[in-house]
């Protein structure tokens, strides 16, 4: 049977989409694969990733580049979006999937009953991995930029209208609020930004 499968490619903002020729077998075998949590070692994401993909998953592991101040220095880093935790895919009937458990840099993976694991939704899965490119997410908050004007729904100045002055990688906004006849800048969560 042929399979149309759509692929979102983030860099290009574009669908895409191939024919593939698949067998049944196939066909089965890339619906019933899911994505599931398995939680770290602390700071063994990496090493995870290797042994888990050693042993024939599928892995993933999103970062995004972070500055980093050091002695006077700044560089950039690849720090995880989700520190403690990577994504495993498999299909959980047909695959070895407790070998996860005993993986090297893993602790466990997250399991909802005793004998079965919760798999992540299929959407935010999809959604995740578009804005990646090999595994490295582009930006945290995508739909923000500097000189954007915004509306805070919540905290103190909840309602008021705000320009973004800098955005940072620890879900932090600095705003500019315009306040008894000046401007001030304000630090803000980033869940306190509502977009127009």
């Amino acid at each position: 049977s042929t399979l149309t499968l759509l692929w979102c490619n983030s860099k290009l903002s574009k669908m895409l989409s191939c024919n593939i020729s698949l067998s049944s077998n196939d066909v089965e075998g890339i619906v019933t694969r899911r994505w599931y949590v398995a939680q770290t070692q602390a700071g063994r994401e990496a090493l995870a990733i290797q042994h888990l993909k050693r042993q024939g998953f599928e892995a993933f592991h999103p970062r995004f580049r972070k500055r980093r101040r050091h002695a006077r220095r700044i560089d950039e880093v690849l720090a995880p979006v989700f520190p403690g935790y990577v994504f495993v895919r498999f299909d959980r009937e047909r695959d070895q999937w407790r070998a996860v458990n005993g993986t090297i840099g893993v602790s466990r993976l997250l399991v909802a009953t005793p004998n079965r694991p919760q798999p992540m939704p299929e959407a935010a899965m999809v959604a995740l991995r578009a804005r990646c490119q090999d595994d490295v997410m582009g930006d945290l908050v995508p739909d923000l930029r500097p000189g954007q004007v915004v509306r805070l729904i919540s905290g103190p100045f909840a309602e008021q209208w705000v320009e973004i002055d800098r955005l940072d990688d620890r879900g932090r906004v600095l705003v500019l609020l315009n306040i008894l006849g000046g401007t001030s800048r304000v630090d803000v969560p980033l869940r306190a930004i509502g977009t127009a």
